[in-house]
């Protein structure tokens, strides 16, 4: 069982209009946040259709567990970016 210290540890303190760069074999991509929430477990499945909306183009969406209360976490946080141009 995992508890935390991951990569994405962090991800629900990001704010809106910060930059996160993706590491690509490529070269690095450069996002800003649009948008940083918090969804209860239950109410995630709800959201999908925002949260995994296709119609911009090269958008990042960063989705990782939060609030673990010592059995299960709680809620998800998720980040929405939008590439630089």
């Amino acid at each position: 069982m995992h508890t935390g210290g991951g990569a994405f540890d962090d991800l629900d303190k990001l704010r809106v209009g910060a930059i996160v760069t993706v590491m690509t074999t490529t070269g690095p991509i450069t996002y800003v946040t649009t948008s940083v929430t918090n969804h209860p477990k239950r109410s995630l499945a709800k959201h999908a259709a925002k949260v995994f909306d296709q119609t911009t183009p090269g958008r990042l969406v960063l989705v990782t567990c939060e609030n673990w209360n010592g059995k299960v976490y709680l809620s998800n946080a998720v980040v929405i970016a939008e590439p630089v141009r």
